[in-house]
């Protein structure tokens, strides 16, 4: 009996740590694209971090982003996978690549990020609100 105790208070706690870990990344990650600290994210600033993450995707920097960068960029094909294992595609790039040619250009990455602001203000006061921002976030 106490073992399964000791093992569910462990569950526990690493539940709730991880849950803690979760909220912190989500809080640093508004705060990065939060530029002027007034605690809301407009319009202009959810589209200047949508440049910033093109950018960061893009990495060849020839002004679109193939799925392979994607992939590289996010880390996504586990490290013990051979090179150009077929890595499924997330609903994010989905989004993105609204006309399907599985390239992303630097105006549908920011077309994606106004779908996902409206969706995330919800009193539509075109602001975002830390209340507001969850995930999968902007």
């Amino acid at each position: 009996m106490k073992k399964i105790l000791a093992i569910s208070m462990v569950s526990t706690f690493t539940l709730t740590g991880f849950l803690g870990l979760a909220q912190a990344y989500e809080e640093s990650r508004f705060l990065g694209i939060d530029r002027n600290a007034d605690n809301m994210i407009s319009m202009e600033e959810a589209a200047d971090y949508r440049t910033r993450l093109f950018k960061e995707y893009d990495l060849n920097s020839d002004g679109k982003v193939e799925y392979e960068e994607y992939i590289q960029a996010e880390s996504l094909r586990p490290a013990t996978a051979a090179a150009n294992s077929e890595v499924p595609v997330p609903d994010e790039y989905r989004q993105m690549d609204s006309d399907g040619d599985t390239v992303v250009t630097l105006e549908e990455a920011k077309a994606a990020g106004v779908e996902r602001f409206k969706a995330l203000d919800k009193n539509a006061d075109q602001l975002v609100s830390k209340e507001e921002f969850v995930n999968p976030g902007l």
